[in-house]
């Protein structure tokens, strides 16, 4: 008998070392990371957007980084960066680069993203991006080309429900003025903003009419691989 209880210990303890093990994220079906393929089709056109559409319309290196959903870089209402700023002017990405590799190396983000420009107003840009339940959520921006400091970008999408990863998801990506410069249309001349202004979506002339977009400048989706 005694040695039958023995047994019985052992199996029993083996089965609460096993739960103890494996009851996490994988048991409870929580997942904890995930990876995306982010595809970000630009549509600028002179049909839908003509007043004042550019010749030579493209877009500057796609840049961005997954990060916490709590995550202020680049909300409407703060103040731009210098890599914002650069990003946005120049469509430089070299540092902006380096103050999301910081964030990143301070906590705040998992994944750095760089990818292609697009040498027209419409077509797309496809970059693979890294998430996880810490950092679920992904902004990604580029340069609208001319302009004086706009950019179009897919900003904080959340992709974590607290459970699992979308398996896809597309939203409507909006354009932003980033406050650093006076100009008022694509091919205005610099006039850098004193004092500097603050990020704000773009609804007005020449993109728009004072309250929104005709239609989708650009859309972007992301696709769980």
């Amino acid at each position: 008998m005694k040695k039958i209880k023995s047994y019985l210990y052992l199996i029993l303890g083996l089965f609460i070392a096993s739960c103890s093990e494996s009851d996490g994220p994988v048991e409870m079906g929580i997942e904890g990371d995930a990876s995306y393929t982010v595809t970000f089709t630009m549509h600028w056109n002179s049909t839908d957007f003509p007043k004042d559409y550019p010749s030579g319309a493209h877009f500057s290196p796609l840049i961005g980084w997954s990060h916490p959903a709590s995550s202020q870089l680049f909300n409407v209402g703060t103040t731009a960066s210098a890599g914002i700023e650069s990003m946005a002017e120049d469509g430089a990405t070299a540092t902006l680069q380096t103050e999301l590799e910081a964030k990143i190396a301070a906590g705040e983000g998992l994944d750095f993203v760089i990818g292609s420009g697009l040498g027209s107003g419409t077509g797309e840009i496809t970059v693979d991006v890294d998430v996880n339940s810490e950092n679920p959520a992904v902004t990604l921006v580029s340069m609208v080309a001319p302009s004086p400091d706009w950019y179009v970008a897919a900003l904080n999408v959340n992709l974590y429900d607290g459970t699992h990863f979308a398996t896809s998801k597309t939203i409507t990506a909006a354009v932003y003025d980033s406050g650093t410069d006076d100009g008022i249309s694509f091919t205005s001349a610099n006039a850098d903003a004193d004092p500097q202004g603050l990020i704000s979506l773009i609804i007005d002339a020449p993109l728009g009419d004072g309250t929104e977009l005709p239609t989708a400048f650009a859309t972007v989706t992301f696709v769980k691989k």
